[in-house]
């Protein structure tokens, strides 16, 4: 191993200890008593399991994880099928136009989220959607990164598979379905994935939308459980974390491959 690979790998290390004693941190708090984790302490004096049951009896978090997972879920599914259909139409049929359709697909990179909050509001609003997890779902659903990424990996997919299908008399839809989908599963992956984690841990449009504290998300409830009066301390606020943080980690351990294979061939 060269010199150069040795320093990359010993950045990576230390780069992915930066990212995970925080981590390791709040695992092991959600196991501590209150004392032990203002004292400092890595390891608890006593294993328990007393930060999850006052969290689960105390605050409506099972209520904010199904919602979270609810919306999370649809909204993902709907991003994986309109923007996969938009990906096809700008990347392998050729019409008037499609060029300029692309570049406007686009122009959502270039628009802070934070600039259109109160325009978007005001639309929910007006169709009647504050506090329903449709006003955090139908937002999300035009998304440029992921048509920018399903659209380049099926760019790189070579027109001869498509050519040779056309001879057979397939259609434009046995095209799309039975080979450029079948062939474009790792993008579709890491769309599905990233969009996932994303509306997840969103938190600035679901607090804006969710008022009443049955609907809130897992992030705006975990921020509004430690803002509140309920005597709920550093323990179980660590072990709702914890919580909040499994599904996601869970999708990246078993979507890692595809995860890593969709972003490197969609850029490249």
């Amino acid at each position: 191993m060269s010199l150069k690979k040795y320093l990359l790998t010993i950045l990576a290390i230390a780069l992915s200890l930066i990212y995970l004693v925080p981590l390791i941190w709040m695992a092991l708090a959600s196991f501590q008593s209150q004392k032990d984790i203002l004292a400092g302490k890595w390891m608890p004096s006593k294993w328990s399991t007393d930060n999850y049951r006052i969290i689960l009896q105390r605050a409506k978090i099972g209520t904010w994880f199904v919602n979270s997972l609810i919306s999370s879920s649809v909204a993902t599914i709907g991003i994986v099928v309109i923007c996969t259909l938009a990906a096809y139409t700008v990347s392998r049929m050729d019409f008037p136009g499609r060029r300029f359709l692309y570049i406007l697909s686009l122009t959502g990179f270039m628009i802070p989220s934070q600039a259109i909050a109160i325009p978007l509001y005001l639309m929910v609003r007006r169709v009647g959607l504050v506090n329903n997890l449709l006003g955090i779902i139908l937002p999300a659903l035009p998304s440029s990164m992921a048509v920018f990424i399903l659209s380049q990996f099926m760019k790189a997919i070579p027109a001869d598979y498509e050519e040779a299908a056309r001879l057979d008399g397939a259609s434009e839809l046995d095209i799309m379905f039975k080979i450029i989908l079948p062939m474009s599963i790792p993008s579709i992956i890491t769309v599905a994935v990233l969009h996932f984690t994303w509306i997840w841990n969103d938190f600035f449009w679901p607090l804006i939308v969710m008022t009443n504290e049955k609907m809130y998300t897992l992030p705006v409830g975990l921020v509004a459980l430690a803002g509140s009066d309920v005597n709920i301390r550093y323990g179980p606020i660590m072990a709702a974390n914890v919580m909040a943080s499994l599904p996601v980690i869970v999708v990246y351990l078993f979507m890692q491959r595809y995860l890593t294979r969709g972003v490197v061939l969609s850029l490249r």
